[in-house]
């Protein structure tokens, strides 16, 4: 009768998630995309690090897709991150701790981003909106802009080489997209892929290596295109699923 007060009868009763025999039955079903019509753009640090020549007119490319598409826009960190990790490392903090301070740096991307969409009824939201209530932000506005660095905070793994966070924006990027279901994933960067459609092996592809290990574990997201954002035009024909940039493939 004790065991029965504390234990609510199911096969993972005092079993571990780490079970890999337990959840495999489970893991197997497929999925439910609950954003199919989802379009994710991550718009790098390094494009809005170059000002207002290279980001003007890539904002007036998301506002021309405003009428067709229902957008989440992530924002990276830039040169300022770069510069605060430098000093935490100088300071010894833990891989934790620099997570943090670069994913401020990219919120504050993200609210210059939202306010030169502001006009067209574009708004940043934070992370814990963005999980619980992107659908009804998606139901009154277009798009919704937030920061592509994911919320681990003090849970960030150790990186393998020195403390530098190894979940970054593109990281982020894959897996709030694949969580949703998106139907497109486009990075924004400031130079160009090797064009075509490659393998998430390819070396020198201008997006973090993890992102590239991750189509090897996504349910939904199985490639993602790269456009360089100082051609103008480059979105807008990714968007549009035109030949454009490079697709990455699992």
């Amino acid at each position: 009768m004790t065991d029965h007060n504390k234990d609510v009868p199911s096969l993972l009763a005092r079993q571990t998630l780490l079970n890999r025999d337990l959840v495999r039955p489970v893991t197997a079903r497929p999925v439910v995309r609950l954003l199919p019509w989802l379009d994710v753009v991550v718009i790098g640090g390094s494009v809005i690090d170059r000002g207002r020549d290279a980001l003007l007119p890539l904002v007036d490319e998301l506002r021309g897709a405003l009428g067709d598409h229902r957008m989440l826009i992530l924002t990276g960190a830039g040169v300022r991150a770069r510069h605060v990790l430098g000093v935490g490392l100088d300071l010894g903090l833990p891989t934790g701790a620099l997570s943090g301070l670069a994913a401020t740096e990219a919120e504050q991307n993200g609210h210059l981003l939202a306010a030169l969409l502001a006009a067209d009824g574009v708004s940043y939201v934070p992370h814990g909106t963005v999980a619980r209530q992107l659908a009804g932000h998606l139901a009154a506005s277009p798009a919704v802009v937030s920061n592509g660095y994911p919320p681990y905070g003090t849970h960030e793994f150790p990186s393998p080489v020195g403390k530098i966070p190894v979940h970054r924006t593109d990281a982020g990027a894959v897996l709030l997209a694949d969580a949703f279901g998106a139907q497109r994933l486009v990075f924004v960067k400031d130079a160009d892929g090797p064009g075509g459609r490659v393998q998430a092996s390819t070396p020198d592809l201008p997006v973090d290596a993890l992102a590239l290990d991750l189509l090897g574990t996504t349910k939904h997201v199985r490639e993602f295109r790269i456009v360089n954002g100082l051609t103008v035009g480059s979105l807008t024909d990714a968007l549009a699923d035109k030949d454009t940039g490079t697709v990455v493939h699992a």
